[in-house]
């Protein structure tokens, strides 16, 4: 019982001390609404702060519930970019991971394989339709080989994949010699 009267104590003060500041947030979070297009990035900075009054309105959520309205509400903060992926459909146009594995179910099923047959013919599909994911699971093994976990980890994947996507592929000249 008592740890329950600090978190509220403690919810509560941070409601008294954050509000001020939602109160005044309204001319700033217009103004960096106003000067995103759908082209341009929302800066790390402006997303940051709309993330930290998003979870000030929302504090009383959890879970799905919290997640559902943080998007709605940076959504609404910048309506002319896409923040999240829709309709099974990721910000660039790639279908998400989500879609991508679902479709694949769906074609392989249809072929009524079973086993290591299944397996493969699942991962050769996933790894057609989202070439890129599939190649940062490729790193991620590489990296875990060679014992790396946490940042070193995130920042060895982060360059692998950089440098794939970069097209650093060799060159058939270096591969005759």
């Amino acid at each position: 019982m008592m740890r329950f009267a600090v978190l509220f104590t403690g919810l509560s003060l941070s409601l008294c001390v954050a509000a001020p500041a939602v109160a005044q947030a309204p001319a700033p979070r217009q103004a960096a609404s106003a000067a995103t297009t759908p082209d341009d990035p929302v800066p790390r900075e402006a997303r940051a702060k709309a993330r930290q009054e998003c979870l000030a309105d929302n504090v009383a959520l959890s879970g799905d519930d919290l997640r559902a309205a943080m998007r709605d509400c940076l959504q609404a903060k910048f309506p002319g970019v896409q923040l999240y992926a829709r309709d099974g459909v990721t910000r660039d146009g790639k279908p998400t991971a989500v879609a991508a594995r679902a479709a694949c179910k769906e074609e392989v099923d249809g072929r009524k394989l079973e086993g290591s047959t299944r397996t493969a013919a699942l991962v050769a599909c996933f790894n057609a339709k989202r070439p890129d994911l599939a190649q940062r699971a490729t790193c991620r093994k590489e990296a875990r080989e060679k014992g790396l976990d946490g940042d070193d980890l995130r920042k060895a994947v982060d360059s692998c994949a950089r440098e794939a996507k970069s097209g650093a592929q060799p060159t058939p000249a270096a591969t005759r010699s």
